[in-house]
């Protein structure tokens, strides 16, 4: 039996670029992927119902039923797009949010055991966006990694709409479908603590040991955990 595909779902600031490293590494399991990009991580104004319309519609496109994978805060709208759609077989959320009825990235962050500084980081735009300071993002985001590692993804980091941090999705596709957390120790966006209160809903959870761009740090590992999804 062949894998199912694989659709990649970016976080805040990233794009579908920093899926680079776990596709070569599906690529080598035979395990074909696909990453999109989010509209919240564009200038158009944008909500999180339309990152979740975005998923669906690339769903719509693999073809055949597919593993949905959410980093950081695409686990919302992959909750979301998954809720009554039969063009997802499991879904995948690399610590990320993994919420319930009602709660958003904000309301969960703010529930965090050990609340992050990321908050600090987050510079905010006239038009609504955000970006990060480099120096907050290299101390959060990449603290397992060198600095030579993390020099030019913090580089490519972009914008982010920042009013999407405050919605929470529309369904629960959790409740339908089978799903893996992946759940890193090392964070300091999400830590272990509210990691593990959130995946108490997964259907399995698998730890890494890494900060909170495993995508960067274990690629392998990641995409090890992706693929065994994927083959069923």
């Amino acid at each position: 039996m062949s894998a199912a595909p694989v659709l990649l779902v970016h976080g805040a600031w990233g794009g579908a670029w920093a899926w680079g490293f776990v596709q070569a590494e599906l690529e080598k399991r035979g395990v074909e992927s696909t990453a999109i990009d989010l509209p919240s991580a564009g200038g158009a104004p944008s909500t999180m119902a339309d990152d979740a319309a975005a998923i669906r519609t690339a769903l719509a496109g693999l073809g055949s039923p597919a593993v949905v994978v959410g980093h950081s805060y695409a686990g919302v709208p992959v909750t979301d797009a998954a809720a009554g759609n039969d063009g997802v077989t499991h879904l995948v959320y690399v610590c990320a949010i993994l919420p319930d009825e009602g709660q958003s990235t904000f309301s969960l962050m703010g529930e965090d055991p050990t609340p992050s500084t990321l908050g600090a980081a987050i510079i905010g735009t006239d038009d609504g966006l955000s970006t990060l300071d480099p120096a907050g993002a290299r101390r959060d985001l990449f603290n397992d990694v060198s600095g030579d590692q993390a020099a030019p993804i913090i580089d490519a980091l972009g914008t982010h709409r920042l009013s999407v941090f405050g919605e929470a999705p529309g369904g629960l596709g959790w409740k339908e479908h089978p799903s893996t957390y992946v759940l890193t120790t090392r964070d300091r966006v999400f830590s272990p603590g509210l990691q593990r209160r959130m995946a108490a809903n997964a259907t399995e959870v698998v730890e890494l040991d890494a900060g909170h761009i495993p995508l960067l740090s274990r690629p392998a590992e990641l995409a090890a955990a992706i693929a065994k999804a994927a083959e069923g």
